[in-house]
């Protein structure tokens, strides 16, 4: 594997900074991003830069990720001096972009600009560094487009002091994974294209032919945006997808699989917006597809109302949370555990088999209580509690002690801790069916 040095000259960065806690408030945005004194290195680099455009510069900060900086200074090829990639604005550009990149290199013991690139956004959101299988790492940068959701990340690599763009994807979503489990990085995009009112996902990796497409589908149109990502095994005999969960304009969610192999990938036909759909509400958080059992297989949960709460509406409606498990390459998908995910997205209770699909919870959000009834479907009436679930904030649990209720545990990410006491009758769980039923989330 390639070892990448990194290294940050935060000089300027941190001369911003200083000038902002200052109270320099006269001051320009053009002359707060201009370059402050510099010293050794950071100045000889500089120097080079002004020296090859022979205009003034605005130095240019990427937005988001590990490298903040406008100065990035690395080993680009493996050889034993590194490289230096400045962001910057300039006038008066014959190409017509005035946001640049400009890689320098030492010859002779003094900085020289050896290339300059015209950006293909308004804006740096990203820069990183990522083996992507090839002889040197690849640089991956993700540019802003103005007044657009959308991003144009750039994949190059520098060989003999020369930058090659190998693609420039214009997309909504952009991540780096080994999407195919083939033991390789790729660069997995979602685009959307608006004129053919669909997306698309594409995977991207270095292959004997060089860098490039290796993969896409479309996926199911019509989602709002993106919420969550996730890569992994599926199925037993390692299959690996990547999960797009999706939001809808009416606050719904969805989830589809691109299926990949070494050499092809697909979208998985069972996993259509009617079949995993998910609401959020007051008493539904939103979860996103995940190891849900820790078996090591990624899980895909949907929500259905609990049997009292079928004809209410939407907002009002108390969801259990099914989660279901892909099979057979994608076409068939199974049932692997049903579930109650609490209002605040910190806990879940699992179903036992005895409970089979004919519960009801009754809510009552005010106290933090849910009482889990056996339904029945011929009366259409709740009939015994079998549990009750209760949620308390520090401070307020002392209601709790001594009262029948079992402690169950605390969230960390909350700091609400939970009991439950049991109900009766023969579906009622007991104390340690109860202990395997509840799970925090972490």
């Amino acid at each position: 594997m390639v070892r990448l040095k990194k290294r940050l000259l935060s000089g300027v960065t941190l001369a911003v900074s200083l000038l902002t806690l200052c109270g320099c408030s006269s001051a320009s945005v053009e002359e707060l991003l201009s370059p402050p004194r510099l010293d050794g290195e950071q100045t000889e680099i500089y120097e080079a830069l002004r020296s090859f455009t022979n205009n003034d510069i605005v130095l240019k900060y990427p937005r988001s990720g590990q490298y903040r900086s406008a100065f990035v200074v690395t080993d680009l090829d493996n050889e034993p001096t590194d490289e230096a990639i400045v962001f910057y604005e300039t006038s008066n550009i014959s190409d017509g972009s005035s946001l640049r990149m400009n890689f320098l290199d030492k010859q002779g013991g003094k900085w020289v600009s050896v290339y300059d690139f015209a950006a293909s956004g308004s804006e740096v959101d990203s820069v990183r560094f990522e083996d992507l299988g090839g002889e040197s790492p690849n640089i991956i940068v993700t540019y802003l487009v103005q007044n657009s959701s959308d991003h144009y990340t750039s994949i190059m690599k520098y060989t003999d002091g020369i930058p090659e763009e190998l693609v420039n994807v214009r997309n909504i979503y952009m991540d780096v994974f080994d999407a195919n489990g083939d033991g390789v990085l790729d660069v997995f995009t979602i685009t959307n294209e608006r004129t053919a009112g669909s997306s698309v996902a594409g995977i991207y990796s270095n292959t004997a032919e060089g860098f490039g497409q290796i993969g896409k589908t479309r996926l199911n149109s019509g989602f709002a945006g993106i919420k969550d990502v996730v890569c992994g095994v599926f199925d037993e005999k390692g299959t690996t997808a990547v999960f797009i969960d999706y939001a809808f304009s009416d606050g719904s969610f969805g989830t589809d699989a691109v299926i990949c192999t070494p050499d092809y990938s697909y979208l998985s036909p069972v996993l259509g917006p009617e079949n995993i759909y998910r609401l959020e509400n007051t008493y539904t958080p939103y979860v996103p597809c995940m190891d849900i059992d820790g078996d090591g297989l990624i899980e895909i949960p949907a929500t259905q109302p609990f049997s009292d709460y079928l004809d209410v509406p939407d907002a009002e409606k108390v969801n259990s949370t099914i989660w279901y498990s892909l099979d057979r390459a994608g076409t068939f998908k199974e049932v692997k555990l049903r579930s109650y995910i609490g209002t605040k997205g910190d806990h879940m209770l699992v179903f036992p088999e005895k409970w089979g699909s004919f519960v009801t919870a009754a809510v009552s959000i005010s106290d933090m209580t849910v009482r889990f009834n056996r339904y029945n479907e011929v009366d259409d009436t709740p009939e015994e509690v079998l549990m009750t679930l209760c949620g308390a904030a520090e401070g307020n649990t002392g209601k709790y002690s001594g009262s029948g209720y079992i402690f169950l545990g605390t969230s960390d990410n909350t700091g609400y801790s939970y009991y439950a006491k049991l109900g009766t009758g023969s579906r009622a769980p007991t104390e340690e069916e109860l202990r395997e039923m509840f799970r925090l989330l972490q």
